[in-house]
């Protein structure tokens, strides 16, 4: 696996299990103080095309601990040759000079697989417009298994903008290859998932039920909720229209179980009262 492009590529549960293995390792190595600097002499660049503070900062934590130096563009659309008219394709070519990896976010879909196809050292996709946001799904899979102990016969619900989530995307198809999963999406009819991504869960085995209201969200395992992600938005009235319509809050967890995930950051989605609540695991996310 030379790339990381899609969460596709993780859909082997032999392979997640390793992943999974080698980080609880490294979780323990770091509260031990005695993380590996496996990538010693390595330099790892991160490409922001488009605003980050978890993924990009994540990403430079973790080279930074394992002991690989770090090169940053942020916000590359307004502060390097992108401004210019230099192509994507062009100014990968030239950080493949100075990097051992490249980490990119880019607001179009698809960009990672473009890049990759010109790079001749390993690119992994922080986020491709509404695409996907493999790395993301990673993180979402290894919080579900650690807290509930599983992965497979689990009831998600995702909320609140199926249609624009790439983290929705990413993680809903890695938690379709475990049986007996089956998954609510919850959201404004304008903002449902498409038809074609639904049709693709089933055919993996997913039961897919699709509401516009919160009725119930609290028997479900997993309650993944994600704000409108008011970027994708074409007409700005239609996101302050649906803005505020779902706000998972204290009341829909009563006596419930389910953990609380969201990728964030966190707009209008979540009361900030759970925060308070056991359910809440989105800041250890």
């Amino acid at each position: 696996m030379l790339n990381i492009l899609t969460g596709k590529q993780f859909a082997d549960k032999n392979l997640l299990e390793k992943i999974f293995a080698k980080t609880s390792e490294l979780e323990k190595t770091y509260k031990d103080e005695t993380v590996s600097k496996s990538l010693h002499g390595k330099v790892i660049a991160t490409l922001f095309y488009e605003p980050s503070t978890r993924t990009r900062l994540s990403f430079e934590s973790a080279a930074l601990r394992l002991g690989a130096g770090v090169i940053s563009v942020e916000n590359a659309r307004a502060t390097s040759s992108d401004v210019k008219g230099e192509s994507l394709e062009d100014t990968i070519k030239m950080v493949n000079g100075y990097a051992d990896a490249i980490v990119l976010r880019h607001p179009e879909a698809g960009t990672a697989e473009r890049a990759s196809k010109v790079s001749s050292v390993p690119v992994m996709n922080a986020g491709d417009g509404g695409n996907e946001h493999p790395t993301q799904a990673l993180i979402d899979l290894y919080t579900i298994k650690k807290s509930l102990g599983r992965l497979d016969n689990l009831h998600v619900v995702f909320g609140f903008d199926p249609l624009h989530s790439r983290t929705i995307r990413s993680l809903s198809q890695l938690l379709a290859i475990f049986p007996g999963n089956r998954f609510t999406f919850i959201s404004p009819k304008s903002l449902a998932a498409t038809p074609e991504f639904l049709e693709a869960l089933k055919k993996e085995g997913v039961e897919v039920e699709v509401k516009d209201n919160l009725d119930g969200v609290g028997e479900a395992d997993v309650l993944y909720v994600n704000r409108l992600q008011e970027e994708r938005f074409e007409d700005r009235n239609e996101f302050e229209k649906n803005r505020k319509l779902f706000i998972l809050k204290p009341e829909h967890l009563k006596d419930s179980k389910a953990i609380v995930l969201d990728p964030l950051p966190r707009i209008d989605e979540i009361d900030v009262a759970v925060d308070d609540l056991p359910n809440a695991k989105y800041f250890e996310q």
